[in-house]
């Protein structure tokens, strides 16, 4: 507690950077996030940092490709670990709340009084950051001609 944000900010950027190995990145870029999405887009460089702000149209945006990750089976969540994160995450995930607007626009968020939408926004950048990113590896391998299945003998 009290550091500098100059401190933050690098050791954010290495953690993105060096540890995690961050190829994109989302971040609020609304109000006072502006000026961290910019430090950390010169920090990352301008191609890995997308800034994000958010407006009714841009979080309707970020909600239907967060459902469409989901559906699609292109979102993984972490194993149950029984940490407060964990339990806070899926709290948030249960009480989240979409509404259809005109225009083909929707809303989704946590009510106020039930608590906040911290992660379930972050799950939503997240998303948006992995959008259009190709895997790093793709799995390679080749069909045995010899392969039955698992238990049977012929």
């Amino acid at each position: 507690m009290g550091e500098p944000h100059d401190t933050l900010l690098a050791r954010l950027a290495d953690l993105l950077k060096e540890v995690w190995q961050v190829r994109q990145l989302a971040v609020d870029a609304t109000g006072l996030g502006e000026t961290m999405a910019r430090l950390l887009a010169h920090s990352l460089g301008e191609d890995r940092v997308l800034p994000v702000r958010f407006s009714a149209e841009a979080k309707s945006r970020l909600g239907y490709r967060l459902l469409a990750a989901v559906n699609g089976g292109r979102l993984k969540v972490y194993a149950a670990d029984g940490s407060p994160e964990y339990i806070a995450f899926w709290r948030e995930m249960e009480l989240a709340r979409l509404a259809y607007r005109p225009n083909r626009t929707m809303n989704f968020y946590v009510e106020t009084v039930q608590g906040h939408d911290d992660y379930l926004m972050s799950l939503a950048l997240v998303a948006e950051a992995a959008r259009d990113l190709a895997p790093l590896r793709a799995a390679r391998g080749y069909i045995r001609n010899d392969w039955r299945p698992y238990g049977r003998e012929e």
